[in-house]
């Protein structure tokens, strides 16, 4: 479990300051462009990466019956992260932004990789902020519930990586 923070930039909320408000922090922003994951109302309870390489095999047939297989290097294929967790306290709250976020444009001129960031607080090695050359769009969403009370929803959401890696 750990408290997280699943956010969107603006043109106007971007890293690099350009309004009379400084959005460095993403904690900062808007409260419509953030999700907050903090225990014990709302917790992100796990996350898995997805990383893939461009590799292509191309088996060279010989008349000797010798094996041999060439390799062709095209870099990175796909990268991605889902996230996991439960929506217990504010059910509405976080659900709707969610909501609201997934329809919202995945890109801007100045994102033009993906808008959305993360920040997880035990695991900075999955943290990134979007910028003009890299940025996270969500590809998908699950929200649902399990028996006859509705009080804690588990939700999945799968992140897509797009820019530089």
């Amino acid at each position: 479990m750990a408290n997280a923070l699943l956010y969107y930039r603006t043109e106007n909320t971007r890293t690099v300051d350009v309004s009379p408000v400084d959005y460095s922090d993403p904690f900062d922003l808007p409260s419509s462009q953030k999700l907050e994951f903090i225990f014990p109302n709302d917790i992100l309870e796990s996350i898995n990466e997805s990383y893939q390489n461009n590799v292509k095999q191309s088996p060279v047939p010989n008349q000797d019956g010798t094996r041999k297989i060439n390799i062709q290097e095209n870099g990175l294929s796909s990268y991605g992260l889902s996230i996991n967790g439960v929506f217990k306290k504010d059910v509405v709250d976080g659900i709707q932004k969610l909501k609201l976020m997934r329809k919202t444009k995945q890109v801007d001129n100045y994102h033009v990789y993906g808008k959305f960031g993360l920040k997880i607080s035990n695991a900075s090695e999955y943290d990134l902020d979007p910028t003009n050359l890299s940025g996270f769009h969500i590809i998908s969403t699950n929200v649902g519930y399990f028996g006859v009370r509705n009080t804690r929803y588990d939700f999945t959401i799968n992140l897509g990586f797009g820019g530089s890696f």
